[in-house]
């Protein structure tokens, strides 16, 4: 019961602090990317799979909560984005899942972390796109709520169809977004093992 309890807090501090750094990033220094799983990274490397799901798919329910509570912005439709938080979750889980390989040389490492960020972009890109053309389909989308939005919309006057600029406006952030923060996760959740201890030990 102690572990669980242990591993709840867990679950609850990663999604505020990926709020709390795509509020940074985004909202403070303007940067157009996500950087709002750094934490699900960590914590899929760090407690494995299940917690990992639990963060990856609550944040958008908590993000699209802060955005109605907080900014006075009401977008339901940012809850669809826990489908890509799970994708994340389960293309990382894939390859964290074999810690020892990790260790064979830094080459490897980066090797994997890589392929983690190519394989959870393409997921992203795919998915984030559909649900971005039914979005822009049938709802008016705020800017503050797509960053994606102005890319889309440039495909979208070069005559490329609603569809194809949704999955073309998600390539240069999502392949970025994917890049940084599989990183950065990884760097956090060695921070957990070198200040923290093994997770077993919780």
């Amino acid at each position: 019961m102690k572990r669980r309890c242990k591993i709840a807090l867990f679950c609850i501090a990663s999604i505020i602090l990926n709020l709390g750094f795509s509020l940074l990033f985004f909202d403070v220094l303007h940067i157009p990317l996500f950087l709002d799983t750094i934490f699900t990274v960590a914590i899929v490397f760090y407690l494995g799979l299940v917690p990992g799901l639990i963060v990856g798919f609550l944040f958008n329910f908590v993000d699209t909560a802060f955005n109605y509570l907080v900014r006075g912005i009401v977008s339901p439709t940012n809850i669809f984005f826990s489908l890509c938080g799970v994708a994340i979750v389960l293309v990382t889980w894939a390859f964290a899942r074999k810690k020892q390989e990790f260790q064979i040389s830094i080459q490897i490492n980066i090797l994997y972390l890589l392929l983690i960020a190519l394989l959870s972009s393409l997921a992203t890109v795919f998915i984030g796109g559909v649900i971005d053309f039914i979005r822009f389909s049938y709802f008016e989308i705020p800017d503050s709520m797509a960053p994606i939005k102005q890319f889309t919309e440039g495909f979208v006057s070069q005559k490329f169809g609603l569809f194809a600029s949704c999955i073309l406006g998600q390539i240069p952030i999502s392949i970025t977004d994917r890049l940084v923060t599989t990183f950065a996760g990884y760097g956090v959740y060695k921070l957990y093992e070198k200040f923290l201890g093994a997770p077993e030990d919780l």
